[in-house]
């Protein structure tokens, strides 16, 4: 890959290949070229995949999601084509223009710029009184951002912010499941590689401890630790960079309304679409793995979970 392509939902800063490369010592020629046929061997080695035909941009980005590790990157591909395989329900088609059911009270979208030090920005806002619908649509659609950001990003992680200044969290707390959080978390983290830098709630509602409590039993204690809770949106300008915010945050950027729209569309357009079918087909045939591997990694993982030791 000699560059990165821009679109109007993901932008880079100018130096972000070279950049990141650097990072994890492949920015000399043909190192990045070596990993990938290095991965792209293995993949096609891997009787028990169902899927073996990934570009090399898609091997790249799976490659620098693991911080230049190719033995990791590897696990990563193996763990998100298995889960695929034990979680079947995060990947059932849904149109997110009319079966998404809660474009009324949640917007979320991971944001167009970069932040300086080459991070993205996920953001959910949520106004939330009442949850009267199955929050698997939600769950759904992040994973759908999952595929997306993995075919197209080019980044050193993720910080998340939540804001939850208008959400009635008691009300919300009732409502999630906690081993569908479980399992969604699992599948970004442990499947996608996605990387947690900081993870920042927004919310003066002393039910957020609640929360972060819950969400500590799911993640490692390493990221645990990077989870924030703000008051207002003074202390977030504090910590996270509000250029490259929307405007409902005191940023730059156009709404979360439309860039939630936006995203929708892309997620429900022919050319995504036919993109993600494949994608779900790329799990797993068991009867082809060695049984003693799978237990080893497996076991369990559809329902008691361990803690993600994820950096």
């Amino acid at each position: 890959m000699e560059s990165l392509p821009m679109n109007t939902l993901l932008e880079f800063n100018k130096d972000t290949l070279q950049t990141i490369r650097k990072d994890y010592n492949l920015d000399k020629p043909g190192s990045m070229d070596q990993a990938i046929d290095i991965l792209q061997e293995w993949v096609k080695k891997q009787n028990h995949f169902e899927k073996k035909d990934y570009p090399r941009e898609y091997l790249e980005r799976r490659i620098i999601f693991c911080k230049g590790s190719v033995e990791r990157a590897k696990s990563k591909i193996d763990r998100n084509c298995t889960l695929r395989t034990l979680m079947p329900q995060f990947y059932k088609f849904i149109d997110f223009k009319t079966e998404y059911k809660y474009s009324d009270i949640m917007w979320d979208g991971i944001l167009p710029k970069m932040t300086d030090d080459y991070h993205r920005i996920y953001l959910l806002k949520n106004v939330g009184k009442r949850f009267d619908y199955d929050i698997m649509s939600y769950f759904r659609l992040t994973i759908a951002m999952a595929e997306y950001i993995t075919a197209h990003d080019y980044s050193r992680g993720m910080i998340v912010v939540i804001d939850y200044l208008e959400t009635d969290l008691v009300e919300l707390l009732k409502k999630l499941d906690f081993v569908e959080v479980r399992q969604v978390l699992t599948l970004l983290i442990d499947g996608y590689g996605m990387r947690i830098k900081a993870m920042h709630i927004l919310t003066p509602s002393k039910a957020v401890e609640a929360v972060v409590t819950l969400l500590k039993q799911i993640l490692s204690a390493k990221v645990g630790q990077r989870i924030q809770i703000h008051k207002d949106l003074e202390s977030l300008h504090k910590v996270v960079q509000k250029d490259v915010l929307p405007e409902e945050l005191g940023g730059n950027e156009r709404p979360i309304t439309k860039l939630h729209r936006e995203w929708v569309d892309v997620y429900s357009s022919k050319e995504f679409q036919e993109y993600y079918s494949k994608m779900k087909a790329a799990s797993t045939n068991e009867k082809y793995r060695q049984t003693d591997k799978f237990n080893e990694e497996y076991m369990g993982i559809a329902g008691t979970f361990k803690t993600l030791n994820v950096d």
